[in-house]
């Protein structure tokens, strides 16, 4: 049934049915989009409410509005994979890429504390660790997020398997080690596919 979870032949933990691939972002990453904006809506509200009137009150509101109207049109809560393209459900908004929109699929860069960390270490598997999501690579330099964690093995190879029946597409990432945890694993069930 389309929305349900999958744990047999295609991969534990992975989420969609036999045409789709639902990966989703991390519960730090969602929160973060999520609280920031407020909690600095109420630090402006309260600047206003203690100094009256401020450059600093005004900035501290203005900057809440715009990081939350970012963070609600930008930041998804999951993202679908199919044979129309790559939908990026956002809390604001329902965003579609075609296949025709996106050249490829690549790593985000990775953190710059685990790539500094991962330089100076002496295990060459640990340099070699995938520590960023996917970004979905359009023309020129645009850049949509697609996951802000690795994904498991198992979805990667569905994603490959995704993009070469969609056509167009190139799966550019880094494969991610082995053992690596899926996006779901925290999720109880799958979106409703549609």
């Amino acid at each position: 049934m389309v929305g349900e979870r999958h744990d047999g032949p295609r991969g534990v933990g992975v989420h969609g049915d036999a045409d789709h691939l639902v990966l989703y972002p991390s519960w730090l990453g969602l929160l973060s989009s999520g609280l920031v904006p407020p909690a600095l809506l109420l630090l402006g509200w309260s600047a206003l409410a203690i100094g009256g009137s401020t450059v600093v009150a005004w900035s501290l509101i203005v900057i809440a509005a715009v990081t939350g109207l970012w963070a609600g049109g930008q930041f998804p809560r999951h993202v679908i994979v199919g044979p129309e393209g790559i939908v990026r459900r956002c809390l604001l908004r329902t965003h579609h890429l075609g296949y025709d929109e996106v050249a490829a699929i690549q790593r985000a860069p990775a953190p710059r504390m685990a790539a500094a960390r991962a330089l100076r270490s002496q295990d060459p598997a640990e340099r070699r660790q995938v520590r960023s999501g996917l970004v979905a690579a359009g023309t020129g330099r645009r850049r949509w997020m697609l996951t802000d964690q690795p994904e498991s093995r198992e979805e990667y190879d569905r994603l490959a398997a995704l993009l070469v029946a969609g056509g167009g597409t190139h799966l550019q990432a880094t494969r991610p080690q082995a053992g690596s945890t899926p996006t779901s694993l925290y999720r109880r069930r799958a979106p409703v596919l549609r």
